[in-house]
């Protein structure tokens, strides 16, 4: 329960398209109720009308049952119209509450988790929170409000039918549900569980599918796949044998309700202490009744799995970030910005922290070059700084801790080229201004020719319109580095943070980015880290890291 409030809490600003989508649910069964209600009694009537030479009037329940129709039908279109756009109001609401949970997360809050368990959690578990309205919340608040106001309506004829038709409606509508869902829970859960495996399993075979090739394992790793999507396949098949349990037991219980109702209200007509077309009326008002209770084994038996979806979210969702925001945050640091690492040690998850400790001290304005082997602590520095990750010890921009400055504060103040650069599925001109989105032509145009991209986009049939592709796979490795680079420098900010910033770069090209780079970030306070000779005559000072952060001058 404390589940679903969450849910309902987030999605609050829905809340009328979710009473809407319910009241047009009661609309339409309360339609469909009557309707074979007063046909009943209106042929049953007609009938005896007939047979007696007694006058009726067929003219007003004749017009009830064409409005009655007129109601169902229009009422049907609307409430699927409405109960859809609540489920994708309340998808879209989560999606958004879901990134944002997970933001200040990344990288090192979410290192836990493998790519295709966090994009399933993202994509597959949210999206299967769309049956969490249509399919449970829904369903179970129009069943029940339908069957309380249909036993009701029925004891205003015959006590007696109403309380036989309760307890059916209870056995059937209530009773097996919950059977149905204690059964279903097990295999659900486990679909749910299985789901998420085999997608992180499908999504790292892809991803190492050459690794796969050049080791020969691909055969074990299909092996794999395959007793994944078997057991998989197994839960589902568990919980489709469920279901038609669940729906025989209920076409079986309505079976033998109708014929008890039949039975009393036919022994109640004989003594005539109830009219002949009563009797039909209450027994297809019992019928249609009986039909508001099918969705409810099934809102129940899905469930489960729904939940376990919401709970996989929750889960990543509820993690305290590694770095929050201060709750007394420093002002903006004057400038000029040094920055300063004293006894600094990395944490890469709560059970491990790096080995050695480093310092080192940056002067506002200076340019220092981290050299060292891959694994040496280049990059981590840089999350540090960005506070991408936890550490212990004590870091300063200005005179403030780093800890104690706020995030959007901090990004005022630093920019960074990361190691691994991520192109959005856009035009390059987008992907540039991501980084200053009011940005004017000719700060666009300086920072595209300081990252040695002018030449290029002249080429180019559609300029800086040209689509870069999901992640950039429509450029070439060199061409993403420098749109990355360019997205960098248009966010003017005093520290900037370089990792390999010529990375894909030949000689020639390489040269010119550097001396562009040298003249663009005059007086700025900058690390690079870099591999490349070329890129030293960027620093003032040259660093050696040793493995483990461990530093020498």
């Amino acid at each position: 329960m404390s589940t679903l409030m969450t849910v309902l809490r987030i999605c609050r600003a829905q809340w009328h398209w979710l009473a809407g989508g319910i009241l047009l649910g009661l609309l339409v069964i309360a339609a469909n109720v009557f309707l074979m209600a007063l046909s009943g009694w209106f042929i049953a009537s007609m009938a005896v009308a007939g047979s007696t030479g007694l006058s009726f009037n067929y003219q007003l329940p004749a017009a009830g049952i064409r409005a009655l129709a007129i109601i169902r039908t229009l009422g049907r279109y609307a409430e699927r119209l409405i109960t859809h756009e609540a489920a994708l109001r309340v998808l879209a609401d989560l999606r958004v509450w879901f990134f944002r949970r997970l933001t200040p997360l990344a990288p090192a809050g979410l290192e836990r988790y493998a790519a295709g368990d966090l994009a399933g959690r993202l994509r597959a578990d949210v999206d299967a929170l769309e049956n969490l309205y249509l399919r449970i919340i829904a369903p179970l608040a129009t069943g029940l409000l339908s069957m309380c106001c249909g036993v009701a309506i029925v004891a205003l004829w015959s006590r007696s039918v109403a309380g036989v038709l309760l307890g059916a409606l209870a056995t059937t509508g209530l009773l097996l549900p919950l059977v149905v869902r204690h059964l279903a829970k097990q295999p659900g859960e486990a679909s749910a569980a299985l789901s998420g495996d085999l997608r992180i399993a499908l999504t790292e075979s892809i991803e190492g599918y050459e690794e796969l090739q050049i080791l020969g394992a691909a055969d074990r790793q299909t092996e794999e796949l395959t007793r994944l999507s078997a057991r998989l396949v197994a839960a589902q098949q568990q919980l489709a044998r469920i279901t038609a349990i669940g729906q025989a037991g209920g076409i079986a219980g309505a079976g033998i309700a109708l014929a008890a109702v039949l039975a009393l209200a036919g022994s109640q007509v004989a003594d005539d202490s109830l009219p002949g077309p009563t009797l039909v009326m209450l027994l297809l008002l019992s019928a249609a009744l009986f039909e508001t209770t099918a969705l409810l084994p099934a809102a129940l038996q899905t469930a489960p799995a729904t939940i376990a979806s919401l709970r996989r979210i929750l889960q990543a969702a509820m993690m305290r970030p590694p770095i929050g925001d201060p709750a007394n945050p420093r002002p903006c640091p004057v400038l000029p910005l040094p920055v300063s690492f004293h006894d600094v040690r990395a944490i890469y998850l709560p059970e491990y922290t790096a080995r050695q400790q480093f310092s080192l001290n940056v002067a506002a304005g200076e340019r220092v070059a981290l050299i060292g082997p891959s694994g040496a602590g280049k990059s981590t520095i840089m999350e540090l700084l960005l506070r991408f990750r936890p550490y212990t010890g004590t870091i300063l921009i200005g005179d403030a801790e780093l800890r104690d400055i706020a995030d959007e504060t901090l990004r005022q103040l630093v920019t960074a080229l990361p190691q691994a650069p991520h192109l959005f599925n856009a035009t390059i001109r987008d992907n540039i201004l991501i980084a200053h989105p009011e940005a004017s032509a000719d700060e666009l145009s300086a920072a595209i020719s300081d990252a040695g991209l002018s030449e290029w986009i002249a080429k180019l049939p559609e300029g800086l319109a040209t689509q870069v592709g999901e992640q950039g796979h429509l450029v070439s490795g060199g061409e993403a580095r420098r749109i990355a680079l360019a997205r960098t420098l248009l966010k003017d900010t005093p520290i900037v943070l370089l990792d390999e910033p010529t990375e894909g770069l030949d000689a020639a090209l390489e040269r010119q980015v550097v001396a562009r780079l040298a003249e663009r970030l005059a007086g700025k306070t900058v690390l690079l880290a870099t591999h490349r000779r070329a890129c030293l005559a960027l620093a003032d000072r040259v660093v050696t890291l040793e493995e483990c952060c461990g530093e020498s001058s």
